[in-house]
């Protein structure tokens, strides 16, 4: 706020609880999930708004007001501008093209939302086994689900966005939300039309975390929360400067360089780096480029 005094932030009922357990590296972080935040925006925001977060960057300029207006004559539910190179998160085919971006209705394996959450969701009495040996259930189709599907990195109708949380719970549960989704577009009369722009415009960071989950693997020690406040100072201070490597991910030599000079106990470089490759190869596993 103090750097960017014309962003305007909102705030969750968490807010101060998390921001000081964080000043005063209490490991005990509140995990819980502001979603009544996220939807309470959606719900003020215009019919139209593009969604990214805070280790998103954009890559190319592009014309967001032409954009939108297509959208809105196309009727697009949502228009993916990040997908990490992984083919399998769009269509095999489009509809139409309409200047940046590729048009395309839902061509997946069932887009009946009791036969989805059997398949796809249903985990118990060794379910997902059999439908899997039946060659019934894959990771290629889990995947095409995605085409009607983002987390962020895209512009979403409103409208669509909040049918995606609803029943949330106050959890993040991609596989409710893709169900969620399925049903939009059941309860639609009308044709449902997505859009992918026709080049990423967004990248996404690997070398820090997001998520307020702190993502822990087997075999790595690391505080993602004690290693954020580390390069959040660090910025806010001036002594790192996140556009370095511009366009590609954040410099690791200076953040090295910085997690060497803290020597902080629960955040140490040799960590970090483990936690980096662990946290890369996750996404390297179903086909993205993390390059």
């Amino acid at each position: 706020m103090k750097k960017f005094p014309v962003i305007k932030i909102l705030k969750s009922d968490l807010y101060t609880e998390k921001s000081n357990a964080i000043a005063n590296a209490n490991a005990d972080v509140n995990i819980k999930i502001p979603i009544d935040l996220w939807v309470k925006a959606a719900e003020n925001a215009s019919d139209y708004f593009l969604l990214i977060e805070d280790d998103f960057w954009c890559t190319k300029l592009f014309n967001y007001t032409e954009i939108i207006s297509n959208l809105n004559t196309d009727k697009i539910n949502m228009l993916k501008l990040c997908w990490l190179g992984n083919s399998k998160l769009l269509p095999n085919k489009s509809i139409d093209v309409n200047g940046e971006y590729s048009i395309y209705s839902p061509d997946l394996f069932t887009q009946n939302s009791l036969l989805f959450n059997f398949v796809f969701r249903f985990h118990r009495f060794k379910i997902r086994k059999i439908v899997t040996f039946l060659k019934i259930y894959s990771q290629e189709r889990w995947l095409e689900y995605y085409t009607i599907f983002a987390t962020s990195g895209a512009i979403f109708k409103k409208n669509f966005f909040l049918e995606l949380w609803k029943n949330h719970k106050n959890s993040v549960d991609e596989g409710l939300q893709l169900n969620n989704a399925l049903k939009y577009i059941n309860k639609k009369s009308k044709l449902q039309l997505f859009g992918f722009t026709n080049s990423e415009f967004f990248k996404t960071g690997f070398l820090s975390s997001a998520s307020n989950q702190n993502k822990q693997y087997e075999n790595v020690a690391i505080d993602m929360f004690a290693f954020n406040k580390i390069i959040n100072e660090a910025w806010f201070n001036n002594a790192f400067d996140s556009m370095e490597n511009y366009p590609n991910d954040l410099c690791q030599n200076k953040i090295e360089e910085l997690l060497i000079a803290a020597n902080h106990p629960a955040a140490s470089n040799l960590e970090w780096k483990k936690w980096v490759q662990e946290f890369k190869n996750q996404y390297v596993t179903f086909g993205c480029n993390i390059d």
